[in-house]
């Protein structure tokens, strides 16, 4: 099974981690890095590379980051360039992590993952206009 790491501002990642609950009760091989005001650049990185060895089963690590750009995403890319089997995705949402756990299996591929990450956090932002 691909592991997940959210990595994110603030307390954003480990919200994710709890709202899922409310769609899967026993989501494995996921967890968060919180990006706060005391830990700093060179701790949240220190502290996501330990959460990508933490759910890697071998199958490979997908990273979500809230922001490109931003301190998560660039610490992830660092995590990526020197990790094999390793990617990072930017713009995290709700739909877009909801939809890699509910395809990710034995048979998902990280590469088939990071598709269906993208997909899923293009087709769900919409404007919702009135009829």
């Amino acid at each position: 099974m691909v592991g997940i790491v959210i990595a994110a501002h603030g307390e954003l990642g480990t919200c994710f981690r709890k709202t899922i609950n409310l769609f899967l009760k026993d989501a494995k091989s996921i967890t968060s890095v919180d990006l706060t005001e005391s830990s700093g650049p060179e701790k949240f990185v220190r502290d996501l590379e330990k959460a990508v060895h933490e759910v890697d089963s071998g199958k490979g690590v997908l990273i979500m980051a809230d922001l490109f750009g931003g301190t998560p995403a660039n610490s992830a890319w660092k995590i990526v360039s020197s990790t094999p089997n390793c990617q990072c995705i930017t713009g995290v949402n709700l739909g877009m992590v909801l939809e890699v756990l509910f395809q990710r299996d034995e048979t998902k591929t990280l590469s088939e993952l990071e598709h269906v990450a993208k997909e899923a956090g293009v087709n769900g932002v919409r404007l919702l206009e009135p009829i």
